[in-house]
């Protein structure tokens, strides 16, 4: 017997968006939930007396460009978004030497909703761009990896697949770092129309897990369930299945939506004794949804704008030799720049 050996896994193939190669093998690769699940959350909130008040979640979205940039965006849930919007606010950030920093969010910040349907999709994204971006440790989600009805069944992914929801945890702020709470469920209904949701209908899915103050806006992640052949298990002879083959949780994962929030216990409770009532099912935003927002035609000419841009800086500092010094990305001030120049906000009638 050889004792010791720990076999190195370089490939990781837990996501949706195909796998993510590594020179050495990262400290999560077996873990149920990846990292890259557990630190794209960021916590928002409003200034308050002695520190700011997080109240609710938000997470990172990248979209490639086309000179080898990236744009990210934050998304958080429509209702957090508005009581953000033409304030000043914060985002509480971890960075990469272990502590936590407050990123100040300004009136001015211009935030875009859905292009059509803003009242009955309960999300909202702005860019992400802050000027010390290389000291916090951040991860984002690929917007690949959402995933949307029609793949859903391509996948074989419905009722009583596994998901996880990371954000915030509003008991436990008071800490040197923003420490993100995993919660975990099942896709209880995927309904197909819109749902009642308070005083109107809801573009969502619902998951059976039970949701808290400060998860509105958090990231909800769905993983498939596949057949697990265990060691002992006969050859499978055509069209029959071994009594061995096990149904485990050992898919990809893929973004299913945000958090909205819950349906409480409504009569004869105080608000704190609802919340630990509710009647464990929330409401989440399709991914597919947050896409329209992304890719409404404002943001599409924004982007390209800004792709426009670097091109033509790319072909103005062009050499024929090996340039002695790297070319310089877009800085801050260009995007915003650029941002100033074709964004307007947004200042819907639909409410």
């Amino acid at each position: 017997m050889t004792v010791g050996i720990h076999k190195s896994t370089l490939i990781d193939e837990r996501f949706g968006d195909g796998p993510r190669y590594y020179l050495t093998e990262p400290s999560d690769i077996n873990m149920r939930v990846p990292d890259q699940i557990s630190k794209c959350v960021l916590f928002v909130g409003l200034p308050d007396m002695p520190e700011p008040d997080y109240r609710g979640t938000s997470f990172i979205v990248t979209v490639p460009g086309t000179q080898d940039n990236t744009f990210a965006f934050m998304v958080t849930a429509r209702h957090v978004a508005e009581r953000l919007e033409g304030k000043e606010f914060y985002i509480r950030a971890n960075k990469r030497n272990g502590t936590a920093v407050a990123l100040k969010g300004l009136p001015s910040n211009p935030w875009w909703f859905h292009p059509t349907d803003r009242k009955h999709v309960d999300a909202a994204v702005t860019f992400f761009a802050p000027a010390q971006l290389n000291e916090l440790d951040i991860q984002h989600i690929p917007f690949n990896m959402f995933i949307n009805h029609a793949t859903l069944e391509v996948q074989h992914i419905g009722v009583g697949d596994e998901v996880f929801i990371t954000g915030l945890f509003t008991k436990v702020t008071e800490t040197a770092k923003n420490i993100p709470i995993v919660r975990t469920g099942t896709i209880a209904m995927i309904p197909g129309e819109r749902i009642p949701f308070g005083d109107d209908f809801i573009d969502a899915y619902l998951i059976e897990a039970r949701s808290i103050g400060g998860l509105s806006g958090s990231p909800v992640f769905v993983r498939q369930t596949v057949a697990l052949e265990t060691s002992s298990s006969p050859i499978i002879l055509a069209g029959r299945r071994p009594d061995t083959v096990l149904q485990g949780v050992g898919g990809n994962i893929y973004l299913l939506g945000s958090m909205i929030g819950h349906w409480e216990i409504p009569e004869g409770f105080t608000p704190s004794q609802a919340e630990a009532v509710n009647m464990g099912i929330a409401p989440v935003v399709p991914a597919s949804k947050i896409l329209e927002i992304i890719f409404q035609p404002e943001l599409r000419a924004i982007m390209e704008k800004i792709n426009e841009d670097m091109k033509a800086k790319n072909r103005k500092g062009a050499k024929l030799d090996f340039a002695d010094e790297k070319q310089k990305p877009l800085t801050q001030d260009d995007f915003e720049d650029v941002l100033k120049k074709v964004s307007r906000k947004i200042v819907s009638k639909e409410k």
